[in-house]
């Protein structure tokens, strides 16, 4: 009983320093894991121009029914929606952004069709097969497609794992220089964490947990307030972003 007394005590000790953790540390990491395969940000901006574009058999152009729906929908879109829908865009073929910014204020002014006649006249990038296809990588809801990013990799048009081109192929010579370097972190942490896990062992019990506090404190608090501040700081609405806005020095479909 005196053991099981001891070992409640001692988690309930440890508990608050476990429920922060998971509130601040895990929790966030497991939100993080669930927006990297999210694709939704597109999705439910063209949900109608997606149902169509299903039809489209990717040969030619579309037909004037995928162009009239995209009008549509960009024309009666919110800036801010479109501003993430255009920056999702953007990844998978750089000039979708300023493409939709530009036709979101032109289309303002067009009331009838043919919107396919008059979306190309406007702006060529319209009429280029590169630029519908690369909308069939976001027509799920959700993706692998950063974690392929992540390995040089990525989906062309029919969903096929391809590699990138070689002028952006950079992760992999990064992955290998990550590890390069962790493994020398690793070498030189084993030489110095050794003596001291030897010295916190055989010491007494009240200055090894000193010791062992004055070791764990400075990297978990590093740790924590780097996971906080990205958080708080840095995300889309974020206390960062958020001022960026108020002074006028970014758009607010550019957070």
């Amino acid at each position: 009983k005196s053991e099981r007394k001891n070992k409640i005590r001692a988690f309930l000790l440890v508990a608050p320093l476990l429920a922060f953790i998971l509130v601040t540390f895990l929790i966030p990491i497991g939100d993080m894991l669930a927006r990297s395969i999210d694709d939704r940000q597109i999705n439910t901006v063209f949900p109608k121009t997606f149902e169509v574009y299903k039809k489209w058999d990717r040969k030619d152009l579309p037909s004037e029914e995928l162009y009239a729906t995209m009008f549509f929908e960009v024309k009666n879109s919110e800036g801010y929606q479109i501003g993430k829908a255009s920056t999702r865009m953007n990844y998978s073929k750089s000039g979708w952004k300023s493409l939709l910014k530009k036709s979101k204020r032109k289309f303002k002014k067009i009331e009838e069709g043919p919107y396919k006649e008059k979306m190309i006249e406007f702006d060529k990038r319209w009429a280029s097969l590169e630029y519908w296809k690369a909308l069939g990588v976001m027509v799920d809801p959700t993706t692998m497609g950063y974690y392929l990013n992540a390995v040089d990799l990525k989906f062309d048009s029919n969903k096929e794992i391809i590699q990138q081109p070689e002028n952006r192929r950079i992760y992999n010579h990064i992955w290998f220089k990550t590890f390069k370097v962790s493994f020398l972190v690793m070498f030189f942490c084993l030489i110095l964490g050794y003596p001291i896990s030897y010295l916190l062992a055989t010491l007494p019990l009240k200055y090894s947990n000193l010791l062992m506090i004055c070791v764990l404190l400075p990297f978990w608090t590093s740790l924590l307030v780097r996971t906080v501040a990205w958080m708080v700081m840095l995300q889309q609405k974020g206390v960062l972003n958020n001022l960026l806005v108020m002074s006028h020095l970014i758009a607010d479909d550019n957070r």
